[in-house]
C-alpha cells in the first residue's frame, strides 16, 4: 500500500485492493518437491514481511494455517538464527535483522540498481515528485528502488512494494513491448479487478492502452490503481532494446493535473533515456509488440 503523507505528518492511507497475504497451509501440507519444515519457515517469514510490524503467534499461525505449537516451534529456530525476533515484553514477533542483511546483499547485487540511482535523484529533483525504479517480476510490479518527493504532500512507496501491471504506469509500460499472448499469460485468465473509480478492467481497453504507450513512449495511471494518485512512467532498455524496467514519479493527484503531467512528461522521459544509456542502449527497441 502506498500512502499520500500530508503536512499534519498524519497518513491517508489509499487502498490497492486486498493484501498481499502469505500462503496458507495446513499442518500436513507443503508445496510440491518441497521440503515441509522449509516451506512452513518461508510462508511465516512471508507473513511476518507482510504485517510491517510486531504480531501474536495465535494471529500469525490463523494466518499461514499452522497449528499454534508448530509455528512456535518453526518461529523458536527462526528467532535463534536472527531471523525474527520476539518481544520480550509482549511476547509479539516481527521480521529480524539476518532478513535485512539477506536484503541488502541482495539488493547490492543489482547493477540495474546501482546504475538508475543518479538518475532517479535526478528525476526527483527535477519534478519535486517520487521517483520509482520498477522491474517484472512473476506477476507483478516490482519497486525496486525509490526517491521520495521532497515536499510534505508526497506519495509513499517501499522498496519491495507489489503492485497489478495493467492499472499502474510502470506495469503498463513492462508490458507495453510483449506479445499480447504473454500479456494474457502474466494477467491470468480470471476478470481485471476494478481497485478505483477509473480502473480499466476490459482486455480489448487494455489492448490499446498498451499500444498507446509503445506508440509514445510513455504511460499515464490517472487513480487507476489508487485513488488520489497519479503516475508517469517510461521504459527503460537494455543494449538489445528490450525493456527491462520501467522508471517513474508519482504525486497527488490534486498536484499532477493535466496540465502539469504535460509538463512533467519529457522530464521523465529523458530519465528513462538516460537509464536506458547506462545499460548500452543508444537505438531504437529491439521489437514491436504483436497482437
Amino acid at each position: 500500500m502506498r500512502r499520500i503523507v500530508g503536512r499534519s505528518r498524519a497518513t491517508i492511507a489509499v487502498s490497492n485492493g486486498s493484501p498481499r497475504t502469505a500462503s496458507r497451509l495446513r499442518d500436513t501440507e507443503a508445496e510440491p518437491g518441497g521440503v515441509q519444515s522449509v516451506v512452513r519457515a518461508l510462508t511465516l517469514l512471508e507473513a511476518l514481511a507482510d504485517q510491517h510490524g510486531d504480531i501474536g503467534i495465535a494471529e500469525l499461525s490463523r494466518r499461514v494455517g499452522l497449528h499454534v505449537s508448530t509455528a512456535h516451534r518453526i518461529l523458536g529456530t527462526l528467532v535463534s538464527r536472527g531471523y525474527a525476533r520476539q518481544s520480550p515484553e509482549s511476547g509479539r514477533y516481527a521480521l529480524g535483522a539476518k532478513t535485512f542483511h539477506i536484503a541488502e546483499s541482495y539488493l547490492g547485487q543489482m547493477d540495474l540498481r546501482r546504475l538508475v540511482r543518479p538518475v532517479l535523484e535526478r528525476l526527483s529533483r527535477e519534478t519535486g515528485e517520487t521517483a520509482n525504479l520498477v522491474i517484472l517480476d512473476g506477476r507483478d510490479a516490482l519497486y525496486l528502488d525509490k526517491v521520495e518527493s521532497p515536499r510534505s504532500l508526497r506519495i509513499f512507496s517501499r522498496i519491495g512494494r507489489r503492485a497489478p501491471l495493467y492499472c499502474t504506469a510502470v506495469g503498463k509500460v513492462l508490458l507495453a513491448d510483449l506479445p499480447m499472448d504473454e500479456v494474457n499469460s502474466l494477467l491470468g485468465g480470471g476478470a481485471l479487478d476494478a481497485l478505483t473509480h477509473a480502473t480499466v478492467t476490459s482486455r480489448n481497453q487494455l489492448r490499446e492502452e498498451l499500444r498507446k504507450v509503445q506508440e509514445q513512449g510513455f504511460a499515464l495511471d490517472i487513480e487507476e490503481c489508487e485513488d488520489g494518485a497519479s503516475c508517469i512512467a517510461v521504459p527503460v532498455r537494455n543494449s538489445r532494446g528490450e525493456t527491462v524496467a520501467a522508471i517513474g514519479i508519482s504525486g497527488p493527484s490534486s498536484r499532477m493535473n493535466a496540465q502539469r503531467i504535460a509538463e512533467l512528461v519529457p522530464a521523465v522521459m529523458r530519465s528513462g533515456s538516460e537509464a536506458s544509456e547506462q545499460l548500452g542502449f543508444h537505438g531504437r527497441p529491439s521489437s514491436l509488440p504483436t497482437s
